[in-house]
Parts: C-alpha cells; sequence; structure tokens
C-alpha cells in the first residue's frame, strides 16, 4: 500500500510523531511478508512564518494560508494521512489549505492528530473533515496531550502548549504505537 503523510507542525509535535508513524508502518509493512507499505513523508510548510496573532486571525476569519509547495501526486496513493494541530477546536489553516488542495484527488484519506486537550475533546473534527474533503473518512485520530502523555492531572493549556513530544520518547512510542496501528489496518 503506497501512503502519502501530508503533516504541519507548528512546535514539532506532530512531526515528531509523523517520523515515528511512517517507521512504524514500514516496518509493519515489512513483518508482515516483505510488502514494506511504500510511505513518503511530505512536510508543509507556510510561506510567511506563523505568529499567534495570525493563528487566531486564521482561524476566525477561516483564511488559508500560501504554502511553499503542495505534492502534486496525491492520487497516486492508495491512502493520505493528513496531521497537523487542531487550533481553537478546528483543522489548522495550513492543513485547510492542504486538504483543499487535494479534494476530489484522493482515493482515500484519514487525520491523525496530536493536539494539546486540555480544554476537552474535539467532537466535531470528522464532520469538518468530510466537509472539507467533500468525502468520506477512513479514520479520525485525536491523540491529545491531556489525554494520552504524562502531563500533570487537569493540565491547563499551558502544560499541553508547552509539551514537547521528542522530549518524551515514551509518550512519543505509545503515540505512534497506536497511529501506526490503526492505520496500518486500513486497507485500500
Amino acid at each position: 500500500m503506497k501512503i502519502l503523510i501530508e503533516y504541519y507542525s507548528r512546535t514539532g509535535n506532530n512531526a515528531a510523531l509523523a517520523e515515528r508513524i511512517a517507521e512504524g508502518l514500514r516496518s509493519m509493512g515489512a513483518a508482515e511478508g516483505g510488502s514494506a507499505h511504500g510511505v513518503t513523508l511530505f512536510s508543509l510548510a507556510e510561506r510567511v512564518p506563523r505568529k499567534m496573532g495570525g493563528l487566531v486571525a486564521d482561524m476566525v476569519f477561516g483564511r488559508k494560508p500560501a504554502l511553499q509547495a503542495l505534492p502534486d501526486n496525491v492520487g497516486d496513493y492508495d491512502l493520505v494521512v493528513f496531521m497537523g494541530p487542531l487550533w481553537m477546536f478546528h483543522i489548522a489553516a495550513p492543513l485547510r489549505t492542504a486538504i483543499k488542495a487535494a479534494r476530489g484527488r484522493m482515493k482515500r484519506y484519514c487525520w491523525v492528530s496530536v493536539s494539546g486537550g486540555a480544554l476537552g475533546p474535539n467532537p466535531g473534527i470528522a464532520k469538518e473533515l468530510v466537509k472539507r474533503a467533500g468525502k468520506g473518512l477512513a479514520l479520525c485520530l485525536d491523540l491529545n496531550i491531556a489525554q494520552y502523555c504524562e502531563v500533570p492531572a487537569g493540565p491547563s493549556t499551558g502544560d499541553t502548549g508547552e509539551y514537547r513530544l521528542a522530549e518524551h520518547p515514551g509518550d512519543l512510542e505509545r503515540l505512534a504505537g497506536i497511529a501506526a496501528s490503526a492505520v496500518g489496518k486500513l486497507r485500500p
């Protein structure tokens, strides 16, 4: 199965998770009889560096920022995995740009995210993805820091906002294992 992992990461959390998920999927494919999953990582980068005020304005006004590049061959993959943070209970603005560009060209897609989660779950994400992509979703996985990582009980948004997954190898491995297993079970 050919998989494209298209990710955006402002803090490095989703980048660390995307890289580890790709490794896990490749290993899984090899363990299943030598037919390793072909996994391509694509990092989404904004043309203009992100500032906190811009983040809020993008979310409030529904803006989709310009990106440096987008993959032009999403239709060549059996599965596109979009990964990135959730901002204000919605898909981060750079991923909105990527999903819009891929709309109508993807065979299947799914969502994996590591987000803060201090304010609670994000129940509307699947519905938002279906609306933006214009088609059904194969998997929606929100692995939030407040629930899945070793942080103080009842963490604040400051606690989860300052958390860096790469500094917590046990949490990184646990989240990557959950995500790689879920994505690996999706078949073309």
